[in-house]
């Protein structure tokens, strides 16, 4: 994104990412049969929080330039803390 970029191609982005991150995070569950056990510092979920880390910057940047949409913000906000949380936990 940049200043120059139009909303409806941010937008386009920003929904990009978020079904990427969904889709890894499916997939990182759907690998264990015997039950999910997580593991922070796994390879998938540092590539996860990384992902997490690129959509908060994004969603800052978009935030700055669309300050009126702030409930697409909230919504993106608590997306990225509920998916942090469950896999930068050690959990079952």
């Amino acid at each position: 994104m940049d200043e120059y970029s139009p909303k409806r191609h941010d937008i386009a982005q920003l929904k990009f990412l978020c079904e990427t991150l969904y889709h890894d995070c499916l997939a990182n569950l759907e690998e264990s049969n015997h039950g999910w056990v997580n593991d922070p510092t796994s390879a998938v979920n540092l590539q996860l929080n990384e992902l997490i880390e690129h959509i908060a910057t994004f969603a800052l940047n978009y935030k700055i330039k669309y300050n009126e949409d702030n409930k697409l913000i909230a919504q993106i906000d608590e997306y990225l803390d509920d998916t942090f949380m469950l896999f930068s936990s050690y959990g079952i």
